[in-house]
């Protein structure tokens, strides 16, 4: 396990890899069941279990690469975001010097909250129980009557709040871990930076998210709604059929219907959908003229940073970074799915933006998010009636229903390599992609430490153009 060392930071214990504690034999008894199927048979326990819930928040969150916000929300130094990384409580903060830190919020005192606002700009974050003060980069800077309460034989430089081992971006997406052993961010993607860049990369200047957080809760296990978004296109004409009816034209509905695409796995635990586009249009930007104007005025400056292969004829949907982080590439939103108890979520969204594209086609994305994938949106109270009903108000922790399987077996043994896109692909009517994600799972649940956890194996490249900036700029 993660240890406190003298100097009171997240460590290895003796500087060995953290070891956790052992499984309960029923649980290991699960997992090598899931991890050696050849299809996808899923026992239910996995979706309402409290044991298992616990060990996830430690075997899958406390070791993995978390979303934490998008650079865009610490523009200037003191700027800060509060989140979590699982159950734990992290304030993410733009330190003086232009780097970002992250710190578990949790007073090392009495466990108070040290910071209780959402975002904002701070020089310190005080504990409003007994005072204790800290710097912005954890630093226990100022404890009250210091000289009477504790004789000024109090040492700060021991007490200050734990900071998260590892911070780092891609593009401007922020994420933080807790294990210090953990690979590098870019080697936890692995070529799921590929499909990244589709969002982050495709014109010049980036992405930035529009201010304000959408944040809902709501019945249903956090893995409902990963998978979901990592490979399930197949729910759709179900699911949203009243969606497609009502607010898209006839012929865009049809497409929906008689969909054709992929399902891409590139590497284990990833996934991402994509829809064939003959004229290359968002299906899901529905009547938006500024967006669909703006992507064709663009369609030269993607193709030349990032070839004809990712932008022509491909219409980029749905996708998850394992375990909890997703996005809608064409409706421009970022989303992750924060597990608040083996059978309740708290979804976060953002909307996600061209950063130099024009303010009419900013407020149209904004527009297009809320309406389809905010609390109220007309996809996303079909997503959240579907996972509730798959959580505790289906009945899942019946005693005769825990004891039939679930089936995760749409393509088995029909999945292939792509003679470009890297990964394995299979029709968007697949689950491999599921598949993945609970194989994935199943790895971490399953390992004593980072060293039993495969790395991916990269075959593309990663383009740092901000470094390709500034030789330009020398």
């Amino acid at each position: 396990m993660l240890t406190v060392n003298d100097s009171g930071q997240l460590v290895s214990p003796n500087g060995q890899t953290p070891q956790a504690p052992p499984l309960n034999p029923a649980l290991s008894s699960l997992l090598k069941e899931l991890s050696e199927s050849e299809g996808g048979l899923l026992d239910r326990r996995m979706f309402f279990d409290p044991e298992i819930y616990k060990v996830e928040l430690e075997r899958v969150f406390a070791r993995s690469w978390s979303f934490l916000c998008h650079e865009s929300q610490l523009a200037k130094a003191g700027d800060f975001f509060s989140t979590y990384i699982g159950a734990d409580p992290v304030v993410v903060t733009r330190q003086r010097d232009g780097s970002i830190s992250a710190v578990l919020n949790s007073c090392r005192h009495r466990g108070m909250k040290v910071c209780r606002a959402d975002w904002g700009n701070a020089k310190a974050f005080t504990c409003t129980y007994h005072g204790w003060s800290y710097s912005t980069d954890g630093s226990l800077v100022s404890v009250p009557r210091e000289e009477y309460a504790y004789y000024n034989e109090i040492d700060k430089s021991k007490l200050g709040l734990l900071r998260v081992p590892q911070v780092q971006s891609y593009k401007g997406l922020v994420f933080g871990c807790f294990d210090p052993e953990a690979p590098s961010l870019v080697d936890f993607l692995g070529d799921m930076t590929y499909y990244l860049d589709i969002l982050l990369d495709r014109v010049d200047g980036g992405t930035e998210v529009i201010s304000g957080v959408h944040k809902w809760k709501m019945r249903g296990n956090w893995k409902l709604a990963a998978e979901q978004f990592s490979g399930d296109n197949y729910h759709t004409i179900s699911s949203h059929i009243s969606v497609l009816l009502s607010e898209f034209p006839p012929e865009a509905a049809d497409a929906f219907v008689n969909i054709d695409g992929l399902e891409i796995n590139p590497a284990e635990g990833h996934g991402i959908g994509v829809m064939y586009s003959p004229t290359g249009a968002p299906f899901s930007a529905g009547s938006s003229e500024a967006i669909l104007r703006w992507r064709d005025e663009t369609r030269q400056e993607s193709i030349n940073r990032l070839g004809k292969e990712r932008v022509e004829g491909m219409s980029w949907t749905h996708a998850n970074v394992f375990p909890n982080f997703s996005y809608l590439h064409d409706s421009s939103v970022l989303r992750v799915w924060m597990p608040k108890s083996p059978t309740e979520m708290e979804a976060w969204s953002w909307c996600i933006v061209d950063k130099k594209a024009p303010q009419e086609v900013k407020n149209a994305w904004r527009t297009q998010a809320i309406r389809h994938f905010s609390p109220g949106g007309t996809w996303e109270q079909d997503d959240g009636e579907n996972w509730s009903y798959c959580s505790g108000a289906g009945g899942q922790e019946g005693v005769v229903t825990r004891l039939s399987k679930l089936h995760v077996e749409m393509g088995v043994g029909h999945e292939r390599s792509h003679p470009t896109l890297p990964g394995k692909v299979s029709h968007t009517y697949s689950e491999q992609n599921q598949r993945s994600l609970y194989r994935r799972w199943a790895e971490f649940m399953a390992a004593e430490s980072w060293k039993d956890i495969s790395v991916p194996v990269r075959t593309t490249e990663v383009i740092d153009r901000s470094d390709m900036a500034k030789a330009g700029e020398s």
